[in-house]
């Protein structure tokens, strides 16, 4: 991983910082903080001197060793300043470097990301709009505020985003492994509907799906997720939604992309007829049943040269049977098999499996959080398409 300066002003949303201090070293990454003056009024250099381990730089002159705004920036993959008031995007529009935080980001000549918290007034005000445009000309990154509660007691816009949704921006922005390629993940059940409110479903919840977007986004992917209506979930990446095998069939084929992970627990068989409405509870009801496209045979039958189309396979016995058999069948190039049934696979936060190459290569990945599990199978099948 790497370094990141951290630079926080003096909003009421400073005591975040801490937050974003956090998520960064959940994922590996060393953190540098510079404070404005103002900052320290909200929350104490002592707490994120803890937390990460370096010394906090507030103050230009006194607290630094000679050029360090600049050998600092050198030593570090990116600035981020989270939150950013008005006056402190005010100051970087012009050009001030009137303290430390400001002197780093005219020396710095890596990306920088800006996080905006203030009130809403403040922030939709011509001059703070004129000021965030100039910044996005120069090429910062502006990480939108969200609308909520603020501290003034308005409900508006202006509220910080929140910090695991900055630290993702940052570190997709950041990622290299995968920059160039455009990933579609689709991930969650189908719902094939009997009338107008039942219909034949599972009991997936899109998770790892969800992960494996994710953790493509942050190796740098351009990332698509084709999410299930029927999943909870909400993703950091961009998202689609879906409800039937025929819509998410429709949407994949009309997709662009390199690799494709398909994920979502497609429904085997689907009503032969749909009633409108409601059915009433009137004695027996009969349903006929036929078979739902074949999505992965359908998807691969298509497959554009480069293109490399993941299948995913959740099974109760036979797993490397299984998944051979359906790899060979459907044309795929890739299939992870993983169990389920008593508290594996569906709606757990864990899974574990065996991804399977068309060569018939079997790697075995164990018990893991699904996240953990996203990043092997990714980097599995970065390692083997390089070679």
């Amino acid at each position: 991983m790497g370094k990141i300066i951290l630079g926080i002003t003096g909003s009421i949303a400073a005591y975040k910082g801490a937050e974003i201090l956090r998520e960064f070293q959940k994922r590996g990454w060393e953190v540098q903080v510079a404070m404005t003056e103002a900052a320290t009024k909200f929350i104490s250099p002592l707490t994120l001197q803890t937390l990460s381990s370096n010394r906090v730089i507030v103050k230009q002159f006194e607290d630094v060793q000679s050029l360090e705004h600049i050998t600092l920036c050198k030593e570090a993959e990116a600035l981020l300043i989270a939150p950013a008031t008005a006056d402190f995007i005010a100051k970087m529009a012009s050009g001030l470097a009137d303290d430390f935080l400001s002197s780093v980001f005219l020396a710095c000549q890596k990306p920088v990301f800006v996080a905006p918290a203030m009130n809403q007034g403040m922030l939709l005000h011509p001059a703070t709009r004129r000021n965030l445009e100039t910044l996005r000309s120069w090429g910062i990154r502006i990480i939108e505020p969200e609308k909520g509660y603020l501290a003034c007691e308005d409900e508006g816009l202006g509220r910080l985003a929140e910090p695991r949704k900055i630290v993702f921006e940052v570190l997709s922005a950041l990622g290299k492994e995968l920059k160039g390629k455009k990933v579609l993940v689709t991930a969650g059940p189908t719902r094939e509907y009997i009338d107008g409110v039942r219909f034949i479903s599972n009991p997936s919840t899109g998770k790892q799906g969800v992960a494996l977007a994710e953790q493509a986004s942050l190796m740098g992917a351009e990332v698509v997720l084709l999410l299930s209506e029927a999943s909870p979930l909400q993703p950091l990446v961009k998202t689609q939604r879906f409800s039937s095998s025929e819509e998410l069939l429709k949407k994949v084929l009309s997709s662009d992309f390199h690799w494709l992970f398909m994920t979502a627990a497609v429904g085997d068989f689907a009503p032969r007829e749909k009633f409108k409405g409601k059915l009433k509870r009137e004695g027996e009801l009969v349903l006929r049943l036929e078979p739902t496209p074949d999505l992965l045979k359908e998807i691969a039958s298509r497959k554009k040269p480069g293109q490399v189309i993941v299948g995913f396979a959740a099974e109760t016995g036979n797993f490397l049977e299984r998944g051979k058999e359906k790899l060979l069948k459907k044309s795929l190039d890739y299939i992870f098999v993983n169990p389920v049934g008593n508290g594996k696979g569906f709606a757990s936060d864990e899974n574990q499996g065996w991804l399977i190459s068309r060569e018939g290569e079997v790697f075995e990945i164990p018990l893991s959080p699904k996240e953990e599990v996203a990043r092997e199978i990714i980097e599995i099948i970065l390692k083997r398409e390089e070679e």
